[in-house]
């Protein structure tokens, strides 16, 4: 009898054998209809869906306790070799069970156990005229009128009503609605390249997949400054991979920087169906987009990290954007870089991939030093006549501020405003004030959840502060687990009425900058502003139209946007990740601090960035003024080379949680021990995590390094 091993969604390090039902005479179990396929199971006294990953002809457990097969879904293609070979090495190299990994990389549409109408995954058009609706099927006509559009896909009209799928099935039993052809490919008209960029596409495209799939793995690295048009060489390589008949995989670190590029992309190919995949999406549209792209329908998947685990059976190139960026680490489940990732996938299936980034992570940019990655630099500006902008440091020692502002920034913001110029003002801090404290007993407003300062947020106009700094109303949040409170009208602790907001976030600075420019419009980008579906989209193209003079934001506003009127940007206290126990601190300061001043000045207009600091000397501020990206990165790479830190060396940490820190600790002083002679590897002590409760769960983590990669691995 055959068995079918099954990975499931639990956390469990194993497959499970199943038995294939008794066969019939004659028939016989070809693996192929099977392997990669959604299957119902029994599992305990429930039926869950699982993922069929290979067949045996027995197994080394009793025949007896073995439980069926119950059904095999095949509404949808299988999920091809490549996937699954994907998500056994997603399981293995970041030790995730294989179940869990492979499953969580799907839809939950998928993991329902209901079959899916193939109506979704099938383009669709109008034939004929189209009937006089009735005002009272609105939804019919709304639906028609799509279908006479063009040809579209039932799954983008799903939404429309719960009974769409339905009224398809019935407009195509009675012919009014047919099957299209695909449209031919097409891309619109787009700018002249300089020599830098027809460089880059011409070396990026010899690579690229043809229609049968041969081509060769390059990882290319797309070196250039800001704004000197490294998404319209994402756009060009993206054309010459749609041509050979290939998909695109682009992804990007922000879901806020989707819709942009979104328009971006379609306005370059109206023809082409392109899907979004981002964790804001909704169950069915992920659903419909993860379907159009494993069916491979869809010719371009934009998206952030989780996108890297979609299946795209004629996938030709895969696009990181902003590959710098730790927003490409998951942190939570299976806890893997989807940059990393891209560049496995890459490999795996023998396609070119492009990385690109103004400031490129020192792992990279190693890479790319030994030559393992090719190195395509874009040193000047796209636009003619536009240069980088100068940076001036304010030195924070001799020059006062009013309420974190100094005077030269507040000049320079007006010299914009008396310009019609727009200004950028840059704190990456959300909320009104990071604190609030009794003056009388030296209470402070933590969180009874968690390590951490609870934030105070104002919302609405009503919530002023007074003018001696005591708060009248608002709310208290932590931002890290999410508790919400009303501000205390007196200390709890000792009944004194003089409670004050201390230090500074995004809110108090527009509040401030409100009062400082009062004819001034001001806009504040975060993520307190953008929380709603659609809001993000609204507000930065306020932001690119000439409806705002001063923008106020946070790492949000760094990166992937073409301010046209912006020529100032000046960033707000800065000096606190020069002091940081993580050693990535001091780069991804300079990275932050080098994508924020490219927005400045990116058309004919010069730009001017300034930056309050108290620690002017510090190499990464000389480094910064010069924009001589690979003058820090060298020093940082010596340093870390002498320390044995990464890229020089491995490391991992073991975290765990439980109820007590001493449960905790004592989890990871067993653990040790298990690797006490494990050779080649130095583990240190067993510490609470800097933010050690979170969500009343006590942390403690193990630092483990190594020299050798596969050292750490086993250990």
């Amino acid at each position: 009898m055959p068995y079918v091993q099954v990975a499931l969604d639990v956390p469990l390090p194993a497959l499970f054998d199943y038995a294939w039902p008794v066969l019939a005479a004659g028939e016989s179990l070809v693996a192929e209809q099977i392997i990669g396929r959604r299957v119902i199971v029994p599992f305990g006294r429930r039926n869950v869906t699982g993922l069929a990953l290979s067949v045996s002809a027995d197994s080394a457990f009793d025949a007896a306790r073995i439980k069926p097969l119950l059904a095999v879904l095949d509404d949808i293609a299988p999920l091809p070799p490549v996937w699954l070979a994907l998500m056994r090495f997603c399981a293995g190299y970041y030790q995730h069970p294989p179940g869990a990994a492979a499953l969580s990389a799907l839809p939950q549409g998928l993991k329902s156990g209901k079959a899916l109408d193939p109506l979704l995954t099938t383009r669709l058009a109008w034939q004929g005229a189209t009937p006089a609706w009735p005002k009272r099927e609105h939804v019919k006509a709304g639906m028609a009128a799509r279908l006479q559009g063009g040809a579209i896909f039932g799954c983008e009209l799903a939404g429309a009503s719960p009974k769409a799928l339905a009224y398809l099935a019935a407009w195509r039993a009675e012919g009014c609605v047919i099957e299209a052809a695909p449209p031919q490919y097409t891309a619109s008209d787009a700018p002249a390249l300089n020599p830098e960029q027809s460089a880059a596409v011409e070396q990026i495209a010899a690579s690229i997949n043809d229609r049968d799939g041969a081509g060769s793995y390059r990882a290319h690295l797309l070196h250039g400054v800001t704004g000197s048009g490294k998404t319209e060489v994402y756009l060009r390589a993206t054309a010459a991979t749609l041509e050979r008949g290939r998909q695109v995989l682009m992804l990007v670190p922000e879901i806020n920087l989707t819709p942009r590029l979104m328009q971006w992309v379609r306005m370059r190919f109206p023809a082409s169906t392109i899907v979004a995949l981002h964790s804001e999406l909704n169950e069915s549209e992920r659903l419909h987009g993860w379907l159009l792209a494993h069916a491979g329908a869809a010719g371009i998947v934009l998206g952030t990290r989780l996108a890297v685990l979609a299946s795209m059976p004629r996938l030709g190139l895969i696009v990181v954007d902003e590959e710098h960026d730790s927003s490409f680490k998951q942190q939570e489940g299976m806890r893997y870089s989807a940059r990393d990732l891209a560049v496995f996938r890459a490999h795996q299936e023998n396609l070119p991939i492009v990385l690109g980034s103004a400031t490129p992570s020192l792992e990279t940019f190693a890479h790319a030093e030994s030559g393992r990655y090719a190195r395509v630099r874009l040193k000047r500006r796209a636009v003619a006549d536009s240069v980088l902008p100068r940076v001036r440091l304010i030195d924070l020692n001799t020059a006062p501020l009013e309420h974190g502002v100094s005077a030269a920034v507040r000049e320079a913001v007006q010299q914009r405003l008396d310009a019609g110029e727009q200004s950028l003002v840059f704190l990456n801090r959300r909320g009104f004030a990071p604190v609030l404290s009794c003056a009388g007993c030296g209470w402070v407003s933590a969180c009874t959840r968690c390590t951490s300062y609870l934030v105070l947020h104002r919302y609405g106009q009503a919530n002023k502060l007074q003018s001696d700094g005591m708060l009248s109303s608002g709310h208290l949040v932590c931002h890290h687990c999410g508790f919400d409170t009303a501000v205390p009208e007196r200390c709890p602790v000792c009944g004194n009425l003089d409670i004050r907001a201390y230090g500074q976030g995004t809110q108090r600075l527009e509040s401030r900058l409100s009062e400082a420019f009062p004819q001034a419009r001001i806009l504040r980008i975060d993520r307190d502003s953008t929380a709603r579906k659609g809001s993000a989209e609204r507000l930065f193209a306020q932001a690119h139209g000439a409806e705002v003079d001063i923008l106020v934001g946070t790492q949000m506003l760094a990166k992937g946007h073409d301010f046209k009127r912006l020529t100032l940007v000046a960033a707000l206290n800065v000096d606190a990740a020069l002091f940081s126990a993580d050693f990535r601190a001091g780069e991804r300061l300079f990275a932050q601090l080098m994508q924020v001043a490219g927005r400045a000045g990116r058309t004919e207009k010069p730009g001017e960035v300034l930056i309050q600091t108290r620690n002017g000397g510090h190499p990464l501020f000389q480094a910064l003024m010069d924009h001589d990206y690979d003058r820090f990165a060298r020093s940082l790479l010596k340093e870390r080379q002498q320390a044995g830190l990464p890229p020089a060396g491995f490391q991992a940490m073991l975290r765990a949680e439980a109820s007590t820190l001493t449960h905790a600790l004592d989890f990871l002083h067993r653990a040790a021990a298990q690797g006490a002679d494990a050779a080649g590897i130095t583990m240190y002590d067993p510490v609470p995590m800097v933010v050690t409760r979170l969500m009343n769960a006590e942390r403690a983590q193990l630092m483990v390094e190594s020299v050798s990669r596969p050292a750490l691995q086993a250990f």
